[in-house]
C-alpha cells in the first residue's frame, strides 16, 4: 500500500501554452494538440481515442501571509 502516484512531466508546455487547451498522450509524453478552445482541441484530437486533454494555467506563486 505504499504505491505513489508520480506527477506527470509537464516541461513540454511552455509560456506559449499557458490559458490554452493542450492535448496530451495518456503518459503525457507528447502533445497532440493545442488551441484557445476545448472545442477546437476536441475536434483536431477526434482520431486519437486515448487522451489528456486540460487548460494549461498560468504558474502560481506562493506568497506567506503577514499578520
Amino acid at each position: 500500500m505504499n504505491d505513489l502516484v508520480k506527477a506527470p512531466n509537464l516541461t513540454q508546455l511552455r509560456k506559449s501554452h499557458v490559458n490554452k487547451w493542450v492535448a496530451l498522450t495518456p503518459d503525457y509524453k507528447k502533445l497532440l494538440a493545442v488551441g484557445k478552445s476545448l472545442p477546437s482541441v476536441l475536434s483536431k484530437t477526434q482520431k486519437f481515442k486515448d487522451k489528456v486533454v486540460m487548460k494549461v494555467l498560468p504558474p502560481l506563486g506562493y506568497v506567506p501571509r503577514s499578520r
